[in-house]
């Protein structure tokens, strides 16, 4: 009879132990692979990050007399795709190699926003907005994420942290420039822009991120071996619990804010002000991750997720709240995005990293699917026609409560079972 758990340990064999025609992690090479892999995030997940830009204008011309929750799928599709995509890139990439499936990415994100940019209607816009764009940054998502935990090892959280940040920077720069060129020639050229400054940026990423150890052997696109970890099912329970709440505070808060008397100019700074919480976090959590380990760390931020909305968005609810909440939300989700990641190549082997990682991305992708069809029915109308929020703000707050609860047994699990270790670092 199969045993339920292997044996917890870092990694069955040290990366350093490899021969000396392997380059060593943590050289002066793997930073610039970090560096590489942060320019990949400030383009792919910055635009996305960047979407609410797109949702308010959406809202108020071309899709007005469409549900604000059915506008949404665009961009949790194209969140929901780059995370499922997770589960077969291994096998893409052990077929054309890191680089060119990031290439392979770049096109087809590029034809997915350029394509936007002749639609009108939410249809079309979910399918390339969406779907397509979603499956091509989810392709470079995955394969930077391999590259850095290939070139990392003591430093693997801090390297993830600060890749993840890229995401607010990215956030941060697509956000103003968006918002300046839909006011000023309009949103299709804000996608026809946007898709060149993509490509462009992610085609020089490529000539970095190649790969430090040869993937041999043809990955699983499911390790079902996986599921015989208490450890990893832990894992996955709880990320998928947490994010089925994840877009509400994202996309939500501008328009929540704009009711209770915030002027058009701090509606518009609350996705700035979510990734500038986000490039914090990104730096913070990545050194936490360091220092109390990776699993604790995503625990904390799981909470702290859940804790956002429920005090500054249902407890206390005015602009400032609200504002608040951006900022605090932006802070605590990199730990949920990045530290999870680490944690299983912390845990586990280094051939099961790939297939382990895409498999968990596969259910948070789903997960973000599943949450958005119940926020659509939880958003409700009320006389006057506006849609309120409040209920979706209680639901994402109760995910993330309880998803950082189904964490805490997986760190006790680790401590109990590392044989001479008293460490709480986990």
């Amino acid at each position: 009879m199969a045993t339920l758990e292997p044996e917890v340990i870092d990694t069955t064999k040290s990366v350093s132990d490899f021969p000396s025609d392997i380059p060593p992690p943590d050289s002066t090479y793997a930073w610039f692979v970090c560096a590489a892999s942060f320019m990949s995030f400030f383009t792919t997940i910055g635009l996305s990050n960047s979407f609410a830009v797109y949702q308010t204008y959406y809202m108020k011309t071309i899709l007005s007399d469409v549900k604000p929750s059915i506008i949404s799928w665009i961009g949790t599709l194209s969140t929901s795709m780059m995370l499922l995509v997770g589960v077969f890139s291994s096998r893409v990439f052990w077929q054309l190699g890191f680089r060119y499936t990031i290439w392979l990415g770049a096109l087809l994100g590029f034809c997915g926003l350029f394509a936007a940019s002749f639609c009108s209607s939410v249809g079309p816009l979910i399918i390339t907005q969406g779907v397509i764009y979603g499956i091509g940054i989810g392709l470079i998502y995955s394969t930077a994420i391999a590259v850095v935990l290939q070139w990392f090892e003591k430093y693997a959280s801090l390297a993830l942290g600060i890749s993840s940040s890229g995401a607010a920077v990215g956030g941060l720069a697509f956000s103003r420039i968006l918002q300046a060129i839909i006011n000023n020639i309009g949103f299709r050229w804000a996608l026809r822009i946007s898709s060149f400054i993509y490509i462009a940026i992610i085609f020089i990423a490529g000539i970095i991120l190649k790969a430090r150890l040869e993937i041999v052997t043809k990955p699983k696109m499911i390790d079902f071996s996986a599921f015989k970890s208490i450890i990893f099912i832990l894992l996955v329970i709880s990320g998928f619990i947490g994010n089925l709440g994840y877009i509400v505070p994202l996309f939500y808060v501008p328009s929540v804010i704009a009711r209770h008397g915030a002027s058009s100019s701090l509606v518009s700074l609350q996705n700035t002000l979510f990734n500038v919480g986000y490039l914090v976090g990104g730096f913070g959590c990545g050194w936490l991750g360091g220092v109390i380990g990776p699993l604790n760390t995503f625990g904390i931020s799981l909470f702290l997720c859940g804790m956002c909305p429920l005090i500054f968005w249902i407890i206390v609810t005015t602009k400032w709240s609200l504002t608040l909440t951006s900022i605090l939300y932006g802070l605590a989700v990199p730990g949920m995005v990045s530290q999870c990641l680490a944690a299983v190549s912390k845990h586990f082997p280094i051939d099961k990293w790939n297939p382990y990682n895409g498999t968990y991305l596969s259910f948070i992708g789903t997960s973000v699917i599943i949450g958005n069809i119940i926020i659509d029915k939880l958003v409700k109308v009320d006389s006057d026609g506006v849609p309120q929020f409040d209920t979706a703000a209680k639901f994402s707050a109760i995910c993330y409560i309880v998803s950082s609860v189904i964490a805490v047994p997986a760190i006790i699990y680790i401590r109990f079972r590392k044989d001479g270790s008293k460490s709480w670092r986990v």
